[in-house]
């Protein structure tokens, strides 16, 4: 509807944004049966003016994760079924061998996400499909032939056109001013024509999302920023090209470029250069609009000296050098036209999509390109009709995504802007898994941070807290414990101090520093009645027993696996992981809690630390220290007690996620150095090693035991994450009639513990379980190690049913090789539990 007409005074949903998403989210939600939609955008529809309006669409969609690739497969169905979308097939070059060693592991990786027909390339092949390009100067490529470019503006317009013809109204050239909170609910959109009432706002508002959080006090952790676009004038061996049949996109990611075809002219987008960071305030309402005299809010001028000058921290070479090398016509042509267009990055490069936590009806989805606005379209728009993330109607794990997930130090201008430059920086970077961020580090430290610095501890980031996953000093125990080393790409940034720390609390004992695990207090009248009514087990047990459950959401997906103590009638303590479990579950249960003030909930984030002392002597370190008696008797198996470590006030959790005798001990932040030297000093008797995270990974993937985020999201409910026992069906709780509807159903699929046959073989999660006969994907690793007690590689896997029975031999795909494994019974270590009941 044109600039115009009059704004309708009220609407049940109104979402500001017009391009991509913002028009994706009103499809979806229309298809979903909402009538009563507005969406309004500054710019005219339905080139507003954002970055839809000029970003190339490639859509490449094998991505990072699995969230982000089933995201942009969805986007490609979806634009196709909408026919804005031309398949041209997608490549990705490989310029190092360090690169075609990664494109083998990403094709694998799109092989488990779902991803069919992708193949390796040599360079021959590759230069067959783009002719152009000099072979001699790449290894090889990745090619999908499904890849191709997303006509993003045409999208918007055909998808706002289906939701319009459900009811739905948009209106461009209208800027929004504020937004109305009044008691914690949204109340209104205020715009330059006209306040419109509404139940519930959705921003997808992309590089302007910070000013909109500004405007409700809410930090939103995103930085715009630009990257370079040229066009060249024709190539001679493009010559009578059609524009109607495209050659593959083209991906050289070594030197940060892409390329995609534009009739007989090439199109080269460079992200190297430095970061060009823009302020979203400069870029915001009419007036500064006029100002800038460019055809697009989100474009620049082009700079020239970031094409043709080495700008790029990272890199040795210009990029107009580097397109050079790899296409040499480019060196006697012209450009005709290159832009400086904006997109964003979050601190970790992933998408904010969700509710708000401080106010009612107020929803987000931002940072998030082309390549995946179908999809975000489609899990938000769920989200918002039916309380849970879905992706097509399927479960899906959003929590990477999830806005909750950032801790509050990520609001910071400094923070967002640092991470965010080095998000862009490293985009089309060659980036190990276990690599660490460089900027913006020691923020949050524990008590045992200098002590642990002193023992070589390697810090890896976690939702700030600097989280030791090994200690050098261990590798002096390497004449003592024989540990296998890894294949090249598995073994950068990796210890063998991992393994001998492994077998280290298998055979004596180990401290574990627990500070990032997360205490949710919850006290009150009501405290029983709420945990009972969001944990699948039966947490109403005598005090001083802890419990073991699940928290699910209305889809019986597992939202997290926690361990409850009960300290009194009133009082439960629930004990979650590090990372952002803080923020996410807490939330979770603060959002279900009554407001007549019967219940009080403290999340210990930041206020408690913790070690566990975890191995065969850890009764013998400990008794000599604590006022509570540790024998079976007076302290069994899955009991908490609040003691004392001689001066030190301690919570006591009598469980160990190593599976060996031990205890949790947590206290007050102020006694945790206490805490660290008093247990140092007792344990030296008995050789205590320190343990980093790595360690307790790999001894708890040997137990059997779950790791959120990882093996255990809300794509699966406990059934399917074999945690059925932690379901007591005699209680009522969110997610109770998916459970019992998929328990009387049968499960499809289930977790399975892997093991790979070759010794010494270890291989990471990402990669595909395979039919060995039939070379049919089965499932995806979702989480893997090394097993030094029982030397062998472990995967855990979500297979079909009929495949996840023990016994069954099946193939994990790792660097184009295929590698023998076997499905095995699990726990693969101490299958009765006798070391952790001794």
């Amino acid at each position: 509807m044109s600039a115009g007409t009059t704004l309708p005074d009220d609407a049940g949903t109104v979402i500001v944004g017009a391009g991509c998403v913002g028009c994706s989210a009103a499809y979806h939600l229309t298809r979903l049966g909402r009538e009563d939609v507005v969406v309004v955008d500054q710019g005219p529809l339905f080139e507003t003016g954002g970055s839809t309006s000029h970003a190339p669409g490639l859509v490449f969609q094998t991505g990072g994760n699995k969230l982000m690739t089933r995201m942009a497969s969805y986007t490609r169905e979806l634009y196709e079924d909408l026919e804005s979308f031309r398949t041209s097939g997608g490549i990705e070059v490989a310029y190092t061998e360090d690169r075609w060693d990664f494109l083998k592991r990403k094709r694998e990786r799109g092989q488990a996400y779902g991803i069919e027909n992708g193949e390796l390339l040599s360079p021959a092949e590759v230069a067959d499909r783009v002719p152009q390009i000099d072979e001699s100067v790449i290894r090889g490529g990745y090619y999908v032939p499904t890849d191709g470019k997303a006509h993003a503006v045409d999208a918007s317009a055909t998808m706002a056109e289906t939701a319009r013809a459900a009811g739905a109204e948009f209106y461009g050239e209208t800027t929004v001013t504020d937004l109305d909170v009044e008691g914690g609910e949204i109340r209104a959109v205020v715009t330059d024509r006209g306040r419109i009432e509404a139940d519930e706002v959705l921003l997808a508002t992309n590089i302007w999302g910070p000013l909109f959080g500004e405007m409700v006090d809410v930090d939103i952790p995103l930085i715009p920023c630009a990257h370079q676009y040229l066009v060249s004038d024709d190539l001679p061996e493009l010559a009578g090209a059609s524009r109607e049949i495209e050659q593959p996109l083209l991906r050289h990611q070594d030197r940060s470029l892409y390329f995609r075809q534009h009739g007989e002219r090439y199109g080269v987008g460079s992200y190297n250069h430095e970061p060009l960071l823009v302020d979203p305030a400069d870029i915001y309402g009419p007036e500064r609009l006029e100002d800038l005299g460019l055809e697009y809010p989100s474009l620049r001028e082009f700079t020239a000296e970031h094409f043709y000058e080495n700008t790029h921290p990272d890199h040795e070479g210009a990029a107009y050098d580097a397109a050079c090398e790899l296409v040499p016509s480019l060196r006697d042509a012209e450009f005709e036209s290159g832009i400086n267009g904006m997109f964003c990055f979050t601190p970790d490069g992933m998408p904010i999509l969700g509710p708000t936590a401080e106010i009612d009806g107020l929803w987000w989805a931002l940072a998030i390109w082309v390549t995946q606005s179908g999809g975000a379209g489609s899990i938000v728009a769920h989200w918002m009709e039916d309380g849970v993330p879905r992706l097509d109607g399927e479960r899906v794990d959003a929590t990477g995504a999830h806005i909750s997930r950032f801790q509050p130090h990520a609001g910071s201008r400094e923070y967002t802007r640092g991470r965010g430059a080095q998000q862009y920086q490293e985009v089309y970077q060659l980036i190990h898994p276990r690599e660490q961020p460089r900027g913006q580090r020691g923020l949050r430290r524990s008590p045992f941070y200098q002590r642990q610095a002193e023992l070589g501890a390697e810090f890896y980031d976690s939702g700030g807290w600097e989280t030791p996953q090994w200690y050098g000093t261990n590798e002096s125990l390497l004449e003592e414990y024989d540990v296998p080393d890894r294949p090249d790409w598995l073994e950068r940034n990796w210890s063998k101090a991992q393994g001998v720390e492994h077998r280290a609390v298998r055979d004596r004992v180990g401290m574990v520093d627990m500070t990032t695990y997360t205490g949710i207090e919850v006290t009150g009248d009501s405290a029983t009645a709420l945990l009972q009514g969001l944990l699948t087990n039966d947490i109403d047990v005598s005090p001083g027993r802890i419990r073991y459950a699940a928290m699910c959401n209305e889809d019986g997906g597992i939202l997290a696996d926690v361990t409850v103590a009960r300290f009194a009638d009133d009082r439960y303590v629930v004990f979650t992981g590090g990372g952002n479990s803080a923020t996410l579950h807490s939330r979770w249960i603060r959002e279900h809690a009554p407001d007549d003030g019967s219940v009080s909930i403290t999340t210990h984030d930041s206020s408690m630390c913790g070690i566990g002392v975890f191995g065969p002597e850890a009764r013998n370190v400990l008794s000599s220290l604590v006022e509570a008696d540790l024998s079976n008797d007076a302290f069994p198996f899955y009991t908490a007690q609040e003691s004392y470590l001689e001066s030190v006030p301690v919570t006591m959790l009598r469980l160990s996620y190593a599976g060996e005798l031990g205890w949790e001990l947590y206290t007050p932040m102020e006694y945790g150095a206490q805490l660290w030297e008093r247990i140092e000093d007792a344990g030296e008797e008995y050789d205590i090693v320190p343990m980093g995270w790595k360690a307790l990974d790999s001894t708890s993937m040997e137990k059997g035991f779950r790791l959120w985020g990882t093996d255990v999201t809300p794509e699966y409910n406990p059934y399917e994450a074999g945690i059925g026992f932690a379901v007591d069906l005699e209680t009522d709780f969110v997610g109770k009639e998916a459970l019992l509807e998929a328990r009387d159903g049968g499960i499809d699929r289930k977790i399975a513990p892997i093991t790979l046959d070759e010794p010494g073989m270890v291989v990471d999660a990402g990669h595909p379980v395979l039919d060995p006969d039939s070379g049919e994907v089965l499932g995806d690793v979702a989480r893997a190690d090394y097993g030094y007690t029982i030397d062998a590689g472990i995967a855990y896997a979500y297979l079909p049913a009929a495949d996840a029975e023990a016994g069954r031999d099946v193939e994990i795909g790792y660097e184009n090789e295929r590698h023998p494994a076997t499905v095995r019974d699990e726990p693969l270590f101490d299958p009765d539990r006798e070391k952790m009941i001794r």
